[in-house]
């Protein structure tokens, strides 16, 4: 009974942090304001690399070698990818290109 409860638990935060990360991506993507397109395909980025790393400490913990380390690559590549968006924006933000992307 007690080594169900941390599983309980567990399965609980990734499922809510999940959901809520692809409520903010369906609010960005589909609203009125093509601008925040991006914010949308990034938020999407973030849930598939936060599953990954979700499935990875999974597969760690039930001795799934191959599988955890190929999570952690898909994690790696996806913080590569919201790290290179990131500066986009900033540089895009530095010379002067402003949008209106508006934030929750």
């Amino acid at each position: 009974m007690k080594k169900e409860a941390p599983s309980k638990k567990w399965n609980t935060f990734r499922t809510i942090t999940l959901v809520i990360t692809l409520f903010i991506y369906i609010k960005y993507l589909f609203d009125e304001d093509p601008t925040n397109d991006r914010i949308g395909w990034s938020v999407f980025i973030l849930f598939w690399t936060f599953k990954g790393l979700f499935d990875a400490v999974e597969d760690r913990r039930k001795g799934k070698k191959k599988s955890m380390i190929a999570n952690i690559v898909f994690v790696i590549a996806g913080f590569g990818v919201l790290l290179w968006q990131g500066m986009q924006v900033i540089s895009s933000a530095s010379e002067g290109r402003t949008s209106s992307v508006r934030f929750l």
